[in-house]
């Protein structure tokens, strides 16, 4: 019997141990050797110059990071080498285009600008009836300044972006540094044979659609015969203009625009001979910067070196951008910020703050991204490169791994009916497919620490490391006595809470954990093992409860004391930071633990427990509102846009998460899973008449812990924007050991009537 109950202990205290190591750096498994991460990264800091000059911003459209690496051009490695680095995301407030994408740059929150960057001009400029001036006059009732560029479809901005709620606000950027007395410029386009590509402008202008300096007509292209469309970008007529800026601008955007007009005309061109053009053009950019940053004051003007488009070789469109920041107190390192809190990620919202925030000037309200901090260090393109491709190979993976194991999870639940209603003996021949069940999620976990490769060496590490755990659960049970899904339970429960101690390294880079390249999550605790920290926790401890309780009273308590622990680490805000999940193990904890202490639930509990879960989640609120904004995750940041914007804030969290759980009920093959079992946990309630109250019978204390599981994951469905999924993988850890439980109840009966 103490094996039964030290022998859980003794494996959470290897895991532990284990996760510790690779903490500190004692063992380095190989997906660490790739990936360049600093896990203290709130020691990063950009020490910005006490008078700061300008920023300038060059603009690569579709440039990729697999471009920077092996023999760099010279002046792209000096950027590199002593400036900081990172990979951007790239999601819009629509599909990723580059009007869209330049729109979220500048405008600091997710926006959309479909179909409106062919309408920006000279003010001086002729249009179709007079000039740009004219047709902006007509168009806002305001004459927009003699030297300005001109929007012309502003109006058209705050429409198309109605529907990404209040925080998108077109012009934000430009607004801001307007109220503090700067000016922006624009140099360059992206105009080809087919029409203007002048979507730079959307990230400086302000809210009227203006800004102040610049051009973006044909003194910055020239006519090249022998480039396709005829048009390219005149490097030498950039700098000049550069030349001629007030002092008094302070942003300038340039963009080079051939990268752009090469991707355009990809599908028109041979394959070799696109890719050589390619390749020429990187060395012209090259130049061109190298030009740039002898006209720069280094110490005082920081370069940005963007990829808003993430690029597109032909074989394989990249799903990150590379981001190169160097000057103006920039040392050598990797780009962080506290909207990702992963070193070498940061995201396009985070843009436009570091560039207020360089210039000395505030964010505006509307902006979610957070300025950009240096992590120092020598980490190198080769590094960043080498984590995309491992970021890459789970992005691709998951969908057909996901897949499968749902599949599979189906067809269990599918057989183990049959066997149930044809009363088959069945239970030791499904019991190994059930512990397999509960294993994956560990698999998942753990096939990070094994050597990276593809997508099929994936899938055969979690295969491999999935089999083992089955056939050592049912090692432990038949040599000690320990039962096999309390042993499964255990060590996946250790496992996930020592991953979130530790900082979440196996999370993210996990089949199941969150994903920079998706951008819903960064750090902390994603919905999905919330979902299993919770179900295996209570299956784990009132397994053990069912095993050991009343030999070894303490078990109890011990066990209420689990509970709050694993709702700590899901809570806080350095740790889990998942509210919905705070909501779901709250719920699911607290029925099960006063179940398990005899005591029943009516509606006078239920309102108790309602109010005690509310007021669990306020604590963690006020707490995490209450740090210092760089260090507030994105539940003190909500908070602030909720009390900044009232109830129409709320609305809008409300209405997104509906519309995302209702998308993905209908797209996801988790609402699949997830609808099957709870079918079938309400069939098995009635049919086989009897067999569950026969089951609550004999497993008081494993049935309390069902009906825990079945809480948390009806919970986590309502408050979690992805809560179909967080309730599926809830469910991973309540249909096997139930239907397992409830073939053994069958079985008891037909020996007893024999």
């Amino acid at each position: 019997m103490r094996i039964r109950l030290f022998m859980p202990l003794l494996i959470i205290l290897v895991i532990t141990g284990y996760v510790a190591l690779i903490q500190t750096g004692v063992i380095s498994p190989a997906v660490e050797e790739a990936l360049p991460v600093s896990r203290n990264w709130s020691a990063a800091h950009f020490e910005v110059p006490a008078s700061p000059g300008r920023v300038i911003m060059v603009i690569m459209d579709y440039l990729q990071i697999m471009d920077l690496t092996g023999e760099m051009p010279p002046n792209l490695a000096r950027l590199a080498s002593e400036g900081a680095i990172a990979l951007m995301n790239a999601n819009t407030g629509g599909s990723i285009i580059p009007e869209n994408t330049h729109a979220t740059m500048g405008w600091g929150s997710h926006a959309a600008a479909n179909n409106t960057a062919a309408q920006v001009f000279a003010a001086s400029e002729k249009v179709e009836k007079g000039t740009a001036s004219d047709e902006y006059l007509r168009r806002t009732g305001f004459l927009p300044p003699k030297d300005s560029l001109v929007y012309l479809d502003i109006a058209r901005l705050g429409l198309i972006n109605k529907k990404n709620g209040p925080a998108v606000v077109p012009g934000a950027l430009g607004d801001r540094l307007h109220e503090a007395g700067y000016r922006t410029a624009v140099l360059g386009n992206s105009d080809d044979h087919v029409g203007p590509g002048r979507q730079a402008v959307s990230i400086v202008m302000d809210g009227r659609g203006i800004v102040d300096a610049g051009s973006v007509s044909n003194g910055v292209t020239r006519r090249e015969k022998e480039f396709i469309g005829g048009i390219s970008t005149d490097y030498e007529g950039i700098l000049e203009e550069y030349e001629k800026l007030p002092a008094d601008v302070k942003l300038v955007a340039v963009d080079l625009g051939d990268l752009s007009r090469l991707q355009r005309a990809r599908e028109y061109m041979d394959r070799e001979h696109w890719s050589s053009w390619r390749a020429r053009i990187i060395l012209r950019a090259d130049h061109f910067l190298g030009n740039l940053m002898g006209r720069v004051d280094k110490n005082r003007d920081l370069i940005m070196l963007v990829c808003p488009t993430p690029g597109d070789n032909g074989d394989k469109k990249d799903r990150l951008s590379p981001v190169l920041m160097c000057g103006g107190g920039v040392t050598g390192g990797l780009l962080v910020t506290p909207t990702t809190r992963r070193p070498g990620i940061i995201m396009n919202v985070d843009i436009a703050p570091t560039v207020l925030n360089y210039l000395g000037l505030s964010r505006p309200e509307n902006f979610t991204g957070q300025p950009a901090l240096v992590i120092p260090g020598s980490f190198g393109i080769k590094s960043l490169a080498d984590m995309y491709r491992i970021l890459e190979v789970v992005y691709e993976a998951r969908p057909f791994i996901q897949k499968g194991y749902v599949m599979f999870q189906l067809f269990l639940l599918a057989v183990s009916l049959c066997f149930i209603f044809l009363k088959k003996s069945g239970k030791d021949y499904l019991k190994p497919f059930f512990l397999s069940v509960m294993a994956v999620p560990l698999s998942y976990l753990l096939a990070p620490l094994l050597p990276p490769g593809g997508i099929a060496a994936l899938g055969l590490s979690v295969i491999a490391i999935t089999l083992f755990l089955a056939f050592a659960s049912l090692s432990v049970y038949k040599r000690w006595g320990i039962d096999s899904f309390l042993f499964i339970c255990a060590i996946t429960m250790t496992a996930i809470s020592a991953d979130i101690v530790a900082g979440s390294p196996l999370q993210r880079v996990s089949v199941l954990g969150y994903d920079p390249i998706v951008g819903a999550r960064f750090y902390g605790l994603g919905n999905e093992y919330m979902g299993v920290l919770i179900g295996s926790t209570l299956v784990g401890t009132t397994a053990l409860i069912q095993a050991v309780y009343p030999k070894y009273r303490f078990i109890i308590p011990a066990s209420g004391a689990v509970y709050l622990f694993i709702t700590y680490l899901v809570a806080a805000p350095q740790l889990g930071t998942n509210v919905g999940g705070t909501l779901a193990a709250a719920s699911a904890f607290l029925v099960t633990y006063l179940l398990i202490r005899g005591i029943s639930i009516n509606w006078r509990r239920v309102s108790a427990i309602v109010c005690a879960v509310a007021l669990v989640a306020l604590a963690f609120i006020l707490y995490d509102s209450g740090r210092p904004p760089q260090f507030q995750s994105h539940i003190g940041r909500t908070t602030e846009l909720i009390n900044r914007g009232g109830l129409d804030v709320v609305a809008g969290i409300i209405s997104r998460k509906s519309e995302m759980n209702i998308k993905l009920i209908r797209y996801t093959v988790w609402s699949r899973i997830f609808l099957a079992s709870l079918a079938m946990l309400a069939l098995l309630f009635y049919r086989p008449k009897g067999v569950m109250e026969g089951l609550r019978n004999r497993n008081p204390y494993l049935f309390r812990g069902l009906v825990g599981v079945i809480t948390g994951s009806i919970v986590a469905f309502i408050f979690n924007d992805s809560g179909v999924v967080a309730a599926a993988t809830t469910m991973i850890f309540g249909a096997p050991p139930l239907i397992y439980l409830v073939l053994e109840e069958m079985e008891g009966r037909c020996g007893e009537r024999v």
